[in-house]
């Protein structure tokens, strides 16, 4: 039987229920299944994960952060403040751990706003973070609201549309387009726009 479905917007919902659901949604997306839940990293200067999970071998994090009160500038640029911070730390690690690893992080938030379109449209192809946009839905005859995760990119949002397929189908990239690609190298004037966004919102 099919339900009527309305988003509604006046529904706050716990924080604890918000991550909750979060957990459940990377936990059963495709490469998240053999993993464990371990303790957040704390950053003095660019705050916590929320969620992080690493795999057996201990070769993969993932690393989460929740949006659920900041405005979306600010969270998506302490976010990736975090993460360039939580790169270095897992890099110096691998000197006394011997192995490499691999950072991945991903973003909930209610919202991603015009403002951080642009930056994210450049940062987004060069760093492994994706941006998750949960929706609080209530569903006809269900007592309680649902929540509903959507895979975003940046460029696809300016028309509001979820990305169609999931990380692993992405086209192959040949190896001659890799090595003649600028898009694996951060501009400097996309650096000093990101400089200049976090002296805004974080200094």
């Amino acid at each position: 039987m099919v339900k009527t479905t309305y988003e509604a917007v006046s529904i706050a919902i716990p924080r604890k229920e918000l991550l909750d659901a979060a957990r459940k949604f990377l936990l059963h997306s495709g490469s998240h299944k053999d993993v464990v839940i371990v303790d957040n990293i704390y950053s003095p200067k660019f705050g916590s994960s929320d969620l992080l999970f690493a795999n057996k071998a201990r070769t993969n994090l993932t690393v989460a952060r929740l949006n659920d009160r900041e405005d979306s500038e600010k969270f998506i640029i302490s976010s990736i403040s975090y993460y360039f911070w939580l790169k270095e730390f897992v890099t110096v690690s691998e000197v006394f751990f011997n192995g490499k690893s691999e950072l991945d992080m991903y973003l909930f938030s209610h919202d991603f706003s015009a403002a951080t379109r642009y930056l994210m449209d450049n940062l987004t192809g060069k760093l492994k973070v994706y941006p998750i946009k949960y929706n609080i839905l209530q569903v006809e005859d269900l007592n309680e609201p649902a929540i509903y995760f959507q895979h975003m990119s940046f460029r696809d949002h300016a028309q509001d549309k979820p990305v169609k397929k999931e990380r692993q189908e992405e086209k192959a990239v040949s190896t001659e387009e890799k090595e003649g690609s600028a898009s694996l190298k951060i501009s400097p004037q996309e650096l000093r726009e990101f400089d200049r966004l976090k002296e805004l919102y974080l200094d």
